[in-house]
């Protein structure tokens, strides 16, 4: 996995999306067993490819999830 900003991260998902190209992504908190981190983590998974990238926030990070998440689902956000 590739620890990227979420911005990027963010570019990657608009871009798998209007490529057609299957996605999803994961939200880590700090206490997850799955998370080797102390920190929220969000990951960003290409199935095609099996690439995986992440980024890293100190606070719950429900603003940036939600952008994810409105792109995933193909709702448009308030």
């Amino acid at each position: 996995m590739n620890k990227i900003d979420f911005d990027k991260l963010l570019e990657l998902a608009k871009k798998y999306k209007s490529e057609n190209i299957p996605w999803h992504h994961h939200f880590l908190t700090p206490r997850c067993i799955l998370n080797d981190s102390n920190k929220f983590k969000i990951i960003l998974e290409n199935e095609n490819t099996k690439e995986a990238f992440f980024s890293v926030f100190d606070n719950k990070p429900m603003d940036k999830l939600e952008q994810l998440e409105n792109l995933f689902f193909n709702r448009t956000s308030n």
